[in-house]
């Protein structure tokens, strides 16, 4: 597939995914407004920043649809939305809520809403909350809230990280349409900052990242997928705060590290930034001091197929053990001879490189090789291809150049 048919491909993926997500709204409006609940019922969070830099849905769609309940002001909670919703959708669905009072239904069976699929769709509704973080610790400490309380949804959005999260719609005004609705902008600074391609935090972004550190990384995955700047107070904060890190769960760490910004097209990008805002350094501290993360990280750097991140791990002192066989010259040279790749033709030259197509074993009856000089059969040929990148897609050169260099001991 061509680079031009994969982005029409994604943009008509997209386009279905936001489509689904806009008849979502509209039901869920519809059905507020008939509750008699409509006023106090938000979608807010990701659904509205990405509606507003992207309104027809092609690069950024309406994915997820946070649901937030003031129960509060409306006095019934979100078990009780999901409980009406799910008696006005005509199939199967199921419902569970988790420690936060979140609300999950996922539909099981056939349904089509303005004849659109909805089978699998999950819907999530939160009470509006307020929370409690203890010192910065162990597991649950500075990561997850200590406490949970029920509060405003003025309250709920100066809880979150960045202020394009705090952008809102009410189910009040959907009925017809995001293209319809008004964004309502509490902190009056959502808009303005997503406006101006601002990460920027609601509240002082120490206490921001002092709650939950992870919200670092979370920054620097907005920062390159949405193409923002970090505000230089949110930046500083992160400098000052980044030794925080180490204190997480690092399975928290990990995965945002890993699904979030090492598994994305932009992924040194987004190791550079965390480069200068001293993250890298305090990763690879956690590497070296924690023997789960460092097994786990391995995990990820032996499956992941892209050349140029690996070499980008190494030279930032992550670590990279798929790339540890070569010496720092043999990897400054990979790089000079994969850079001009595209990524399959340099995960394949890489693959060839790592286990050359000789015949050890005829090398070694020959020259009755024993011990430590059986390996030399691959240090030659891994200098052989490094010297001359062609001899790894020809097997029979490269044979009889290892048994030359090896005759001529």
């Amino acid at each position: 597939m061509t680079t031009s048919t994969s982005r029409i491909a994604l943009r008509f993926v997209n386009a279905g995914t936001h489509a689904k997500s806009v008849a979502l709204m509209k039901f869920l409006s519809r059905l507020a407004i008939s509750l008699g609940a409509a006023r106090h019922i938000y979608v807010v969070g990701g659904a509205v920043r990405n509606f507003m830099l992207d309104p027809e849905g092609t690069k950024f769609p309406i994915k997820d649809i946070d649901v937030v309940l003031d129960s509060v002001a409306l006095g019934k909670d979100s078990d009780w939305f999901a409980k009406q919703i799910a008696m006005n959708i005509p199939v199967d669905t199921n419902i569970t809520t988790n420690q936060y009072g979140v609300a999950i239904l996922t539909v099981k069976g056939e349904w089509d809403l303005d004849e659109i699929p909805m089978k699998g769709e999950v819907i999530e509704i939160a009470n509006a909350r307020k929370e409690s973080y203890g010192e910065t610790g162990g597991k649950g400490k500075g990561y997850k809230p200590t406490d949970v309380q029920p509060a405003t949804i003025e309250e709920d959005v100066y809880r979150r990280e960045f202020t394009f999260n705090t952008l809102l719609w009410r189910l009040l005004d959907l009925a017809h349409g995001p293209d319809k609705a008004e964004i309502i902008d509490i902190t009056g600074l959502g808009k303005s900052h997503l406006e101006q391609k601002l990460i920027h935090t609601p509240l002082d972004p120490d206490k921001t990242f002092g709650d939950d550190p992870t919200r670092m990384l979370r920054a620097i995955k907005f920062l390159v997928k949405y193409d923002l700047e970090i505000a230089p107070a949110v930046a500083a904060s992160i400098r000052q705060n980044a030794g925080k890190m180490k204190q997480m769960p690092w399975e928290a760490v990990g995965k945002i590290l890993v699904g979030d910004i090492l598994n994305t097209p932009s992924a040194r990008e987004s190791l550079l930034t965390m480069a200068s805002l001293g993250l890298i350094d305090v990763l690879a501290e956690m590497i070296q001091e924690q023997k789960p993360f460092a097994a786990y990280m391995a995990g990820q750097f032996n499956q992941n197929r892209n050349v140029g991140l690996l070499l980008d791990l190494a030279d930032l002192g992550l670590g990279a053990r798929p790339i540890e066989f070569l010496t720092k010259i043999q990897q400054i040279r990979l790089r000079e001879i994969t850079t001009p790749m595209d990524r399959d033709e340099a995960s394949e030259f890489f693959a060839l490189l790592k286990k050359p197509q000789v015949n050890s074993m005829t090398l070694i009856e020959e020259f009755k090789l024993e011990g430590r000089e059986r390996s030399d059969i691959s240090k030659i040929a891994i200098e052989a291809i490094l010297a001359s990148p062609i001899l790894a897609y020809h097997p029979d050169r490269l044979q009889a150049f290892v048994r030359d260099r090896l005759a001529s001991r």
